[in-house]
C-alpha cells in the first residue's frame, strides 16, 4: 500500500509538471501561431489542385472579377496585376498602399462555382492559364506554393481537353471525363496531411485551368456530371494512359497490387488507331540487297552476330523461317515479351562447297534500339524508352513499288497500359461505341454511379447526432459503427466506410464517412464524420492529436478535410491556440470537449 501511495504521488508530480509544461507551451505558441478557418471543403464537391510554380520566390497574377482576401476582407483586391512574394516562411501581398503578410493568403472568388471570376497566372509548365475558384498561396521549401480550390466539375473542364484533346469524338471525351472524375474523387479522400488533393501534372492528371474554347470537352463533362466508376459500391481510382499497345495491363504487373477490374484483355482498337505510337523493325523473309536496306542496322548486326555464334563459323543470311516472341515480363496472357526466337536459313562454306542449314537464334528485345516512333505523321523522334510493350508479328514492307514479306519486331504502349487507352477510346468512339461501352471494356465488372450532393441525396436524420453539409458530429469517442448506424436513418441505404470508401470501419473516427446509397445503388453520397479533438481519425482524443494540432498551427503539416473541422474543438469557427489549450486540458482531465449533438 505504501508503494502504491508513493507511485500515486509520483504520478501526480509528473502530471503537474506536464500541465505546467503544456501551459507554458500554449502561452509561447499564443504569440506566434495564426488562427485558421475551420470550415472544410465539402467532400467530392471541391478539389484542391497544386499548381506548377517551380519554387519561385515571387509570382505575378491578375484577379478578374470579384475577389476578397480571406485574411483581410476589408481590403479591396481590384483587377490590377499583383505580386505575391516569399518573405522568410511567410507570403506577402501588397494591394495599393496596404500590405498583408501571413503564413498563407487566400483569394476568395465572389462567384465561386461560376465562370465570371478567375485568376490569370503564369504556370511554370503550361504558360499563362486561367483559374476559376479560389487561390491559396503559401511558402513551401523556400518557394511560393499555389493551390487552386474549385468545384469538381470545373476542375474537369481543365483536365479532359488536355488529357485527351478537344477534337476527340464526344463519346471518347465522356469516357475520359468519367475516368478523370473517378480518379480525382478517389484522390480527394486519400491525403489528410497535404495542403492539396492532386497535382496539375501527369503525375496525377494534367490540368491547365479553364478555357471556353474547349466547348466539346466541356460538353462531355456536363453530359456526365457526377458520374464515377465503382466496384462493389466503391469509387475506383480509374487509371488511364495514352496507349496500351494492343493489350490492357494488370495493376499488379505495373505496381504492387492487383485489382479485379484491371485485367489483361486484347485491345485491337488501340493498334487500329493510326496515332498510336509504335516502333517497328523489319526482318525480311528473303535476304537480298534490296531487303537488307530495309533493315535497321543495329538489328541486322545483332542477327548476324547471333547466327555466327550459333553456327560457330561465318554464315550469310538467306531466309527467315519464323520469328516467335517469348518470355513475357509478366505471367500469361501478357504480351510484353523480352525475347524473340528467329529461325534462319543460312549459307556457309564447308570443304570448298557451298551449303545451307537451319538454325535458331534468340534476340533480346530489351537490348534492341531501332528507329524513332512512327505514327500517322511518320517518324517524330520521341524517346524509345517510353514504349513498354515489345513483341514480334508477321507483316510486309512496301518500298518503291515492291512488297516484301517478313516479320516486324515491335515496340508499343505509351504509358503504363492500365485502364482506359486514350487512343483506343478514340478509335472505339469512331466506330460508334458509346462511352458506357468504352468504360465497360477498360474497367471489367465495374458500374457507373452518380455522386450526389447534400441537397439531392436522401436526407440522413438522427435523434442523437447533428447532420450538416460539412459532416456528422455529436459522435462520442469509441463509438462503434454498429452503434452509430442504429442511431441514423434515411430512405436510402446507409453504411459506414473508411477514407478509401471501403466498408471496414469498426470504431468510428474523424474522416470516416456515412454513405447513403440510392436509386437502386446507382447513386450515393458520403458525409464525413467529425469527432472534435480526434484529429488522427482513430476515434480517440489523445496526445497524438495535440501534436497534429501543434504542427498545423505552426504551418508544418496542415490539417484538411474533416480533420480541420475536428480541430475546432471550442466550436468558434476558427482553429487557433484556444483549441490547442482546450485539447490539452481535456487530455489532462481539466476540461471536456463538447461533441455537441442533439439533447
Amino acid at each position: 500500500m505504501e508503494i502504491r501511495a508513493e507511485l500515486t504521488l509520483y504520478e501526480r508530480q509528473v502530471n503537474m509538471r506536464k500541465r505546467r509544461f503544456f501551459s507554458s507551451l500554449c502561452l509561447a505558441l499564443l504569440l506566434v501561431l495564426p488562427a485558421v478557418t475551420a470550415r472544410a471543403a465539402v467532400f467530392y464537391k471541391d478539389v484542391r489542385v497544386l499548381l506548377s510554380l517551380d519554387k519561385q520566390t515571387s509570382v505575378f497574377f491578375t484577379p478578374v472579377g470579384r475577389f476578397t482576401l480571406k485574411e483581410a476582407p476589408g481590403i479591396a483586391v481590384g483587377n490590377d496585376e499583383l505580386e505575391i512574394r516569399a518573405v522568410g516562411g511567410r507570403v506577402s501581398l501588397s494591394v495599393g498602399s496596404k500590405t498583408v503578410t501571413a503564413a498563407s493568403i487566400t483569394l476568395l472568388s465572389g462567384g465561386y462555382g461560376k465562370k465570371e471570376d478567375y485568376i490569370r497566372l503564369k504556370n511554370a509548365r503550361y504558360g499563362t492559364c486561367t483559374y476559376l475558384g479560389n487561390m491559396t498561396f503559401d511558402v513551401f521549401e523556400g518557394g511560393i506554393r499555389a493551390v487552386n480550390t474549385l468545384p469538381m466539375e470545373q476542375y474537369l473542364y481543365g483536365v479532359v481537353p488536355y488529357e485527351m484533346s478537344n477534337s476527340f469524338p464526344i463519346e471518347a471525351l465522356k469516357a475520359q471525363a468519367v475516368c478523370a472524375r473517378s480518379f480525382a474523387a478517389a484522390r480527394c479522400s486519400r491525403y489528410f496531411d497535404r495542403a492539396y488533393d492532386i497535382r496539375d501534372t501527369s503525375d496525377d492528371q494534367v490540368y491547365h485551368g479553364y478555357a471556353s474554347k474547349n466547348a466539346r470537352a466541356i460538353a462531355a463533362v456536363d453530359a456526365t456530371v457526377g458520374q464515377v466508376l465503382t466496384y462493389e459500391g466503391d469509387i475506383i481510382e480509374a487509371f488511364y494512359s495514352a496507349s496500351n499497345g494492343g493489350q490492357t495491363e494488370k495493376t499488379g504487373n505495373v505496381w504492387s497490387s492487383d485489382f479485379p477490374y484491371y485485367v489483361n484483355a486484347d485491345d485491337p482498337f488501340d493498334i487500329l488507331n493510326a496515332s498510336s505510337l509504335e516502333e517497328r523493325s523489319f526482318i525480311p523473309e528473303k535476304y537480298c540487297e534490296r531487303t537488307l536496306k530495309l533493315m535497321d542496322r543495329g538489328v541486322l548486326q545483332k542477327l548476324e552476330q547471333a547466327a555466327y555464334e550459333a553456327a560457330g563459323r561465318e554464315v550469310n543470311l538467306i531466309e527467315t523461317v519464323y520469328v516467335m516472341p517469348k518470355n513475357p515480363s509478366y505471367g500469361e496472357p501478357s504480351r510484353c515479351y523480352t525475347e524473340a526466337d528467329v529461325t534462319l536459313v543460312v549459307g556457309f562454306s564447308e570443304d570448298g562447297l557451298s551449303k545451307t542449314g537451319q538454325l535458331t537464334v534468340t534476340l533480346s528485345l530489351e537490348d534492341l534500339n531501332f528507329g524513332s516512333f512512327e505514327n500517322m505523321f511518320g517518324k517524330i523522334g520521341a524517346k524509345k524508352t517510353r514504349l513498354r510493350m515489345r513483341g514480334a508479328e508477321r507483316g510486309s514492307y512496301r518500298s518503291k513499288g515492291e512488297t516484301h514479306g517478313g516479320y516486324f519486331l515491335t515496340e508499343r504502349r505509351y504509358g503504363h497500359g492500365v485502364g482506359l487507352s486514350q487512343r483506343g477510346a478514340q478509335e472505339r468512339a469512331r466506330f460508334g461505341q458509346c462511352y458506357t461501352d468504352i468504360l465497360s471494356f477498360y474497367y471489367a465488372n465495374t458500374a457507373l454511379a452518380s455522386i450526389g450532393s447534400f441537397d439531392s441525396a436522401p436526407k440522413i436524420t438522427s435523434g442523437i447526432y447533428s447532420i450538416d453539409e460539412w459532416g456528422v458530429s455529436g459522435v462520442s469517442e469509441g463509438t462503434t459503427a454498429e452503434t452509430m448506424l442504429k442511431n441514423l436513418s434515411s430512405q436510402g441505404e446507409l453504411s459506414l466506410v473508411n477514407s478509401k470508401g471501403v466498408p471496414a470501419v469498426k470504431i468510428v473516427g474523424t474522416g470516416c464517412f456515412v454513405r447513403v446509397a440510392y436509386r437502386e445503388g446507382t447513386a450515393f453520397f458520403d458525409l464525413p464524420v467529425v469527432i472534435f479533438g480526434d484529429l488522427d481519425g482513430d476515434g480517440k482524443i489523445e496526445s497524438d492529436d495535440v501534436s497534429a494540432l501543434q504542427s498545423h498551427l505552426a504551418h508544418e503539416t496542415m490539417l484538411t478535410g474533416a480533420r480541420i473541422s475536428a480541430a475546432d474543438v471550442d466550436r468558434d469557427g476558427s482553429v487557433d491556440i484556444s483549441d490547442l489549450l482546450l485539447l490539452i486540458q481535456t487530455i489532462n482531465g481539466d476540461a471536456e470537449i463538447s461533441q455537441g449533438g442533439k439533447a
